[in-house]
């Protein structure tokens, strides 16, 4: 009996009111202890009338002890469970003033798991979301804002705020990118913004982000044209077929594009200027001299003509992302080709080196 009373006085004094991390469980915890406590007093109480009154005493007095302890130590511990997400935030805001990114996302995370829609968590992890340009997670987490959550006015202000903040930050990044010539990755944020004014209160949209989707969307099939005009020019009209009809597809399923003029004029100079060097007759006959020893350092378990057929396919691959405008994909795959070449076991394609130059610039 007093080992039963000893080791339940044991797991009370463990129970942790401080760390959010452990609150839920030994809020569990408590309740089991009082659980075995009122257990033990309906069948252990009855028999200790065979008891000394010393030891019958020792045991009331002990068991009333760890009654009345657990009992004050269970109701903190509803308490905390139940707002544990504010303690949660509370530590999120705490690490990030003193400038621990790493410990402030963790907390403010598990906030969110306990309470998914506590506004302040919310608006604290969208600016945070914002802050790194992750967009998509932004209008995910907006919805859950103004449909899901209930605000004060307070609050109601600190998320207008922020609708605005978001709004002209993504607008002038797709609009700085269709300057850059970087139409893909522009309309990706477009139409991030078109799903934005669709699902939120329309007072934050105009019609800026309607032109910039479509900028972005005539810059790429602007691309394709380009493409088009500079394979003609290099005497490749299988190339030029091809992107000219990559272009009237792309404009058929995007028929507003016949009518559109573009605000600001593009330029595709800086872009013209890559394709032109790089839209070359792909099918080359090259002289192979093999090396066994050289292959031996570079491939060891491709022979000659799976390293020349993996070179071949890594150029062709970086090729086209480079007319995606995916420019810094393209180089790193151009330097992979480039290591390849070290075995000296085939004729390098002379163009690895020149789009490593050119792509070299657009990127450093």
């Amino acid at each position: 009996m007093t080992s039963f009373l000893n080791q339940k006085e044991i797991q009370i004094q463990r129970l942790n009111l401080h760390d959010p991390d452990y609150i839920p469980l030994h809020y569990l915890i408590a309740q089991d202890i009082i659980k075995e406590l009122e257990q033990f007093k309906n069948e252990v109480f009855p028999y200790l009338i065979e008891c000394t009154t010393t030891t019958f005493n020792e045991l009331i007095n002990k068991y009333d002890a760890l009654k009345n302890i657990v009992y004050l130590k269970h109701d903190s511990l509803r308490w905390l469970n139940k707002n544990v997400y504010l303690i949660f935030y509370e530590k999120a805001l705490w690490e990030y003033q003193i400038k621990n990114e790493v410990d402030g996302d963790y907390f403010l995370q598990r906030s969110l798991q306990y309470n998914r829609t506590f506004p302040d968590a919310v608006l604290l992890k969208l600016n945070k979301l914002l802050d790194k340009n992750r967009f998509e997670d932004c209008l995910s987490l907006l919805n859950t804002l103004y449909y899901e959550t209930e605000l004060n006015r307070e609050q109601e202000k600190r998320a207008i705020e922020f609708t605005d903040k978001f709004y002209d930050k993504l607008y002038r990044t797709g609009d700085s990118l269709v300057k850059m010539e970087h139409a893909a990755e522009a309309l990706e944020l477009f139409e991030i913004l078109e799903i934005f004014c669709f699902n939120l209160p329309t007072a934050y949209c105009n019609d800026d982000y309607y032109h910039g989707l479509l900028r972005s969307k005539s810059g790429i099939y602007e691309s394709y044209l380009a493409i088009v005009k500079a394979a003609e020019e290099r005497g490749n009209p299988s190339i030029a077929a091809l992107f000219r009809q990559y272009a009237q597809e792309y404009l058929d399923s995007n028929p507003h594009l016949k009518d559109y003029e573009p605000v600001v004029k593009k330029t595709l100079e800086k872009q013209k200027d890559i394709i032109e060097k790089i839209i070359l007759p792909l099918e080359t006959n090259l002289i192979v001299t093999q090396t066994p020893e050289c292959i031996k350092n570079v491939e060891p378990r491709l022979s000659l003509k799976e390293i020349k057929e993996k070179y071949d396919k890594i150029v062709l691959d970086a090729f086209a992302l480079c007319m995606k405008e995916e420019f810094l994909k393209s180089y790193n795959m151009f330097l992979e080709a480039k290591k390849l070449e070290d075995c000296r076991c085939f004729e390098p394609d002379f163009r690895v080196n020149l789009m490593l130059e050119e792509l070299s610039k657009l990127i450093h």
